[in-house]
């Protein structure tokens, strides 16, 4: 099977896979906002917190080597990156073990350390996870990786449900994940056919990963500080039902992204790898893949900021309607976001992941800042203000993008600006008619409609280019030669 075939393959699986997700996270969601507290959800956000700021420090990078190294000694390269994973991830399990009470401390809550420590079983075996994933991804053999993830993240999220009818109240969030994900990543190892050798750690190997995940440990470092950061503002000034409200907003704006494009970035990230040494069909690839993404992201992001006051209360009903516009103004900065998110790939893939640590080391206290002043005028500024930064390092990692690839940022703005042109206008047209008593179902097929009519009028050729690209799941074609 070609490369492009593969690709196809991966794309199709990861969409199923993803889509259905999203499916069950939004039902389940659904349910469980009706029955746990806002406060609630507050506790299992602070809770994650401590586990996702020290947990960079383990897995960050070492899968993308994985699959970045293409040389002859690979099985022992990867023995190496096994058991590098293997130490670093039970050194930081001791570390949320010692501190994770001082932490319950700072809130005055003791159900945080006891939620924390049952979030910790889960994340050392998915951080473990992370070896064998990488085997699927760079191989481009999807197939047993997803069947797996799709199975235990169904079981996962219903037996949610099932908890919170038991009455186990918070803990239904944590309870499911604690005993799945163990079993999840035997599974995975034994599906993968990776089995790391005991009679060697492979040590002279550590020093070449670590030049190149040190990058990547430092910059997603202090992405994690940025991304949790601002969570531990809002909950320590704003209080946990604040948090709440905006961890919802947050995720609810992100749910699109956060299950569909990892399809993308999964797949492509192996792929530049392979090309890396050959810029123009890298360039190509990337642009196809940012057009790609605006053409799934740009209009349903739209439409979520359109109808946001009917997708709240039809998923999470009227006690949840402060929800409402911090979902619509973080849905401002998440589309953004989305859009420059292949420029992880990129720097990963050229072998400069050092360009998102320096960007890091400046935006991060910079946005802290920003959002802890913000918090005194209340959550609605602070979510304007998260906007506002965020959309800045999007715009950033446009420009840093295209001076990699060596296009002018006017090419890059032509690669998506036909989509956004048509969602503007069609999205304007919906909002006229919202003014009339037209049911808000009808009009999100009319919007559906609209896009697709206006976006073809605005440059057909650019049209019959997407759907066909939309068409392969994957944002490119490969040539012959990368076969």
């Amino acid at each position: 099977m070609s490369l492009t075939q593969k690709a196809g393959k991966a794309g199709s699986l990861m969409l199923f896979r993803k889509g259905w997700g999203a499916l069950v996270n939004l039902g389940v969601m659904a349910y469980l906002a009706r029955h746990i507290d806002k406060s609630e959800f507050g506790l299992v956000v602070i809770s994650s917190n401590l586990i996702n700021f020290v947990q960079v420090l383990a897995i960050s990078g070492i899968g993308e080597y994985v699959i970045y190294y293409n040389g002859d000694d690979r099985k022992r390269v990867l023995n190496a990156a096994f058991w590098l994973n293997f130490i670093l991830v039970f050194t930081v399990a001791l570390v949320v073990i010692v501190f994770s009470p001082f932490w319950a401390d700072q809130f005055k809550d003791p159900r945080i350390r006891n939620i924390t420590w049952m979030l910790l079983i889960g994340f050392v075996f998915s951080a473990m996870n992370s070896i064998p994933i990488s085997i699927f991804r760079k191989s481009l053999d999807f197939k047993p990786m997803v069947t797996i993830q799709t199975i235990f993240g169904t079981i996962g999220q219903i037996a949610s449900v099932i908890c919170v009818i038991a009455g186990f109240g918070v803990y239904s969030l944590v309870v499911p994940n604690m005993i799945l994900i163990p079993i999840l990543c035997i599974v995975l190892f034994w599906k993968s056919g990776f089995r790391p050798s005991l009679k060697s750690l492979d040590v002279q190997y550590w020093k070449q990963i670590f030049n190149y995940t040190k990058h990547m440990i430092g910059g997603t470092t202090m992405n994690k500080f940025a991304n949790e950061g601002d969570t531990f503002i809002v909950g320590k000034l704003l209080g946990m039902e604040a948090l709440g409200i905006y961890d919802i907003a947050y995720k609810l704006a992100h749910i699109l992204s956060s299950h569909l494009l990892p399809i993308i970035t999964t797949i492509t990230l192996p792929i530049l790898a392979k090309n890396q040494h050959d810029l123009p069909v890298v360039r190509s690839h990337f642009l196809k893949m940012v057009q790609v993404v605006a053409l799934v992201f740009f209009p349903a992001f739209t439409a979520m900021i359109i109808f946001a006051d009917d997708i709240i209360l039809l998923l999470y009903g009227e006690n949840w309607t402060a929800v409402i516009v911090p979902f619509q103004i973080l849905c401002g900065f998440a589309v953004w976001r989305t859009i420059s998110s292949p420029s992880a790939s990129l720097y990963g893939a050229l072998g400069k992941p050092h360009i998102s640590l320096y960007f890091n080391l400046i935006f991060t206290p910079l946005f802290l800042v920003a959002v802890y002043f913000s918090s005194e005028y209340g959550l609605i500024w602070t979510c304007i203000i998260v906007m506002i930064t965020r959309n800045m390092a999007s715009l950033f990692h446009f420009i840093m993008s295209n001076h990699l690839i060596q296009i002018k940022f006017s090419v890059f703005y032509n690669s998506f600006s036909p989509i956004l042109y048509a969602c503007l206008i069609s999205s304007g047209l919906i909002l006229a008619l919202q003014l009339m008593p037209i049911y808000w179902m009808i009009l999100g097929v009319l919007y559906v409609v609209l896009f697709i009519l206006t976006l073809r009028l605005i440059n057909r050729r650019y049209f019959n280019d997407s759907i066909a690209l939309f068409k392969s799941i994957i944002p490119f074609k490969l040539k012959k030669s990368s076969n």
